[in-house]
């Protein structure tokens, strides 16, 4: 009789050990088609549902609610229900994390640490071993951090928050940064919205900006490249990632994929879709993640302009603040436009190079005037 088909949990991100059972959508012991959803998952970034490769009887590995290692069974499914009679049906291995030495410490620096209540793995050694002077400058480059009469603990910070921090610290550490800001010319995306309505469609400045970038970031390949370990890489596809929120606040980018290829009305739907699921908290697994590029708009009134920083593996990001008018050379008309902030590596580019590259978008943005 042939062995069972397993549902494993998958990895949704790079940085996941494990993800989260949050629902069964199949019953267990029920009998399920090829094609089915099974289940719900959840990781720090997205929501997604899993489906069956196989039809048979299905058999729960773990109950709803469980933290699963990436890789470790969620489900069998049988051809018949002998074959997955004998599934153990119990809690989850617990996610175990890895254990790691205790640092080799001096006693003065123990004894400064465990004053400070410091955990010594925090601590950063100037030598193999950890001296009382490696605490102190831990102290002082965080005293900040340290508790006051003035503050008051709210709470730990989320996972969530802590892998943000974790990520954007690492990426600017990573990178030697700085911005551009461009006085970028809506003119045109206007009319291009314009026509999109009047031919039935849904148009948006967002969808408009991202179409220019596609056509715009293959002939600046600096901007779609990363440097590591020496070696300069650039990505095959311009996959361009948008900041979308949740209704609980929480920050998402979702990625529009080949925007090269996509038209002006299939990059407005994707977009669409995109955001709405980040709204509900409910992106899929190859919704995020892997973006060569990202875009992050403002349009609250007054705010003028704002600036983004690159998430890792990135080399730049764009962001636009509100639109505004203006009248310029005579004009009785105001022309509307809106400051586009460029933050980029200047390892891999220079201000002269990103300049280009925004009257480039400029032009595309606005053949008319070009």
């Amino acid at each position: 009789m042939p062995e069972p088909w397993v549902l494993r949990a998958p990895r949704l991100n790079a940085n996941d050990d494990s993800v989260t059972l949050t629902r069964w959508l199949a019953a267990d012991r029920s009998a399920v088609s090829a094609g089915e959803r099974l289940a719900e998952i959840e990781t720090e970034k997205a929501t997604t549902e899993l489906a069956a490769e196989t039809g048979g009887f299905l058999r729960h590995a773990v109950p709803a609610g469980t933290a699963v290692p990436i890789g470790a069974p969620l489900a069998y499914i049988g051809a018949a229900p002998e074959t997955i009679a004998n599934v153990s049906h119990g809690p989850a291995s617990p996610v175990a994390s890895p254990t790691t030495p205790a640092p080799m410490a001096t006693a003065k620096a123990r004894a400064l640490a465990a004053a400070h209540r410091l955990d010594l793995a925090a601590i950063v050694a100037s030598g193999a071993t950890i001296k009382e002077r490696d605490v102190a400058h831990h102290l002082s480059e965080h005293r900040a951090e340290a508790p006051g009469p003035r503050l008051v603990l709210v709470g730990d910070a989320s996972p969530r928050q802590r892998r943000i921090a974790r990520d954007l610290r690492a990426a600017w550490q990573g990178g030697i940064f700085t911005t551009l800001a461009y006085r970028l010319d809506l003119r045109g995306p206007e009319r291009m919205i314009a026509a999109e309505l009047a031919h039935g469609r849904a148009a948006s400045l967002l969808g408009i900006l991202l179409w220019g970038l596609g056509r715009t970031l293959p002939a600046f390949s600096q901007l779609v490249s990363v440097l590591a370990r020496e070696k300069i890489y650039r990505y095959r596809d311009v996959d361009i990632a948008f900041a979308a929120r949740s209704q609980t606040g929480d920050l998402h980018a979702p990625v529009v994929r080949h925007v090269d290829r996509l038209s002006i009305d299939e990059i407005g739907r994707e977009c669409a879709r995109l955001a709405k699921g980040a709204m509900r908290g409910k992106l899929d697994a190859g919704d995020v993640g892997g973006a060569s590029f990202t875009v992050s708009v403002i349009a609250t009134p007054r705010v003028e302009s704002f600036v983004a920083l690159p998430p890792p593996a990135q080399t730049a990001i764009l962001a636009l603040g509100a639109t505004r008018h203006d009248t310029a050379g005579g004009e009785t008309i105001a022309r509307p436009f809106a400051t586009a902030t460029v933050t980029y590596d200047h390892a891999l580019c220079d201000g002269v190079y990103v300049a280009d590259f925004c009257a480039a978008l400029d032009r595309t943005l606005n053949p008319e005037q070009a």
